[in-house]
């Protein structure tokens, strides 16, 4: 992923909101929630699909993440608004219904704490970004 850009012109780096590298426990629920992130994904629902119980899922999450299952779903959910951000057209609205977060409301409430700037800005930091290396010359080999 390219650095989206200040609105002065100046890159700065914006890392994924999911941390890396993350452990084996869950690895295949993970997998699945990734999948499902438009769905409800509370934590009942996460630990149905990794058959064990809700408390148990919690603390072996926690444990080989460093972060709790819900922190885990949000955040993944702001990395994929991220994507669709940069690579469609969705209003707004169609990102917070296709990444689960229901409403623009809780969408731009989250993305501005994590990812610390407005979808549309974040949205048209990428657009001037590309828009500006359509202007440079080719480069020589």
């Amino acid at each position: 992923m390219s650095a989206p850009y200040r609105s002065g012109g100046q890159a700065q780096y914006v890392p994924r909101s999911i941390p890396a590298p993350l452990g084996d426990v869950f690895a295949a629920t993970r997998a699945w929630a990734l999948d499902h992130l438009r769905d409800d994904l509370s934590l009942a629902t996460l630990a149905r699909q990794a058959t064990v119980s809700p408390r148990t899922f919690s603390r072996r999450f926690t444990a080989d993440t460093g972060i709790t299952p819900m922190q885990w779903v949000l955040r993944a959910r702001i990395d994929h608004a991220r994507e669709l951000l940069e690579r469609t057209d969705l209003t707004v609205t169609q990102v917070a219904e296709a990444t689960g977060l229901r409403s623009d409301t809780n969408l731009r409430r989250h993305f501005g704490a994590i990812v610390g700037t407005s979808p549309s800005a974040y949205r048209a930091a990428f657009r001037e970004r590309d828009d500006d290396q359509d202007d440079e010359p080719p480069r020589q080999a």
